[in-house]
């Protein structure tokens, strides 16, 4: 039996000072449920920028360089969280 794929979609407005510890959080809970082979190994954590003003997308974009189970979007403005996950489920 082929196991789900999980994405996990987090909205982010200026999250910089929480954003280590939210994907430290979310990595642990991804890498838990991989490992009892609850779900897939390319499950993976979509953060969405929702137009942040401080340095939450290059966070983003860092991690999506440092681990691969992270990938990050970025809307041009900001929209709402709504939107905002509306967009990570699309995506």
């Amino acid at each position: 039996m082929k196991k789900p794929k999980l994405a996990i979609v987090v909205p982010c407005y200026n999250e910089e000072e929480v954003f280590s510890y939210c994907l430290s959080e979310l990595q642990a809970v991804l890498t838990q449920l991989v490992s009892a082979a609850l779900i897939s190994a390319d499950s993976y954590i979509l953060f969405v920028d929702d137009g942040s003003r401080d340095a939450t997308w290059q966070l983003i974009a860092q991690s999506s360089r440092d681990y691969s189970m992270v990938k990050g979007v970025k809307l041009s403005r900001n929209r709402g969280h709504q939107v905002a996950l509306v967009a990570g489920l699309e995506a």
